[in-house]
């Protein structure tokens, strides 16, 4: 699967350039979270657009594919709940039976990384499992800072980076998450296919999520 940028040049262009080297940056990031893994990717540019290059982790040569349901489905089938809230659908799940242990807690991980990296998409589209005897937790994948994204009409609005803070139970997992939301913000502020304009929010982010975790 590949997206790309426009070639304009315009804000609004480079925003999305900037985003999709993100999104790169964002799962080499999230597969080292806790027995997470991520869909593999790579950024190309060529003549003015950045292109992101995501493998298919359902699909198998020429002609073959798995079968993969996204969380949104699984709900609608199976739970009924509604909710946008990953862990508290991973913990009905669990609670029936549905899914280990193990993949809960990924889930929560995940979660709070994606929220710690300035992810505001993360619906239920937005994470899927591969249906065996149990629903087995699939690769990360559409993972992102969408908070800076460019406004339908082209508008690139100045942004503020709040990090959520865990409740008391959940501060070992968002200690684990916060680790590795860290190595992307720095990552990022750090890559040069990244405008500068964007590596400098990336820093301030950084520096924000680290003071915010050395006071937990």
């Amino acid at each position: 699967m590949v997206k790309f940028s426009g070639a304009d040049g315009s804000p609004a262009v480079q925003r999305w350039a900037d985003l999709l080297v993100s999104e790169h940056l964002a799962l080499e990031s999230a597969a080292t979270l806790p027995g997470v893994e991520a869909a593999k990717s790579r950024i190309v540019t060529y003549e003015g657009r950045t292109f992101l290059e995501v493998e298919r982790f359902d699909r198998h040569g020429m002609f073959g594919r798995s079968a993969l349901n996204s969380l949104s489905t699984l709900d609608a089938a199976l739970i009924g709940e509604g909710s946008t809230n990953w862990p508290q659908l991973a913990a009905r799940f669990a609670t029936a039976g549905l899914i280990a242990p193990d993949d809960e807690a990924r889930i929560q991980h995940l979660w709070w990384f994606g929220r710690l990296i300035a992810n505001t998409d993360m619906h239920t589209g937005n994470l899927s499992f591969r249906p065996q005897k149990l629903l087995l937790l699939a690769p990360a994948y559409d993972m992102l800072p969408m908070l800076y994204a460019p406004l339908p009409g082209g508008e690139v609005p100045v942004r503020s980076f709040e990090p959520p803070l865990p409740l008391p139970p959940q501060k070992p997992v968002w200690a684990v998450a916060c680790a590795a939301a860290l190595r992307f913000w720095n990552h990022a502020s750090q890559d040069a296919r990244i405008s500068k304009e964007f590596r400098d929010i990336c820093a301030s982010n950084a520096r924000r999520l680290k003071q915010v975790a050395d006071r937990l």
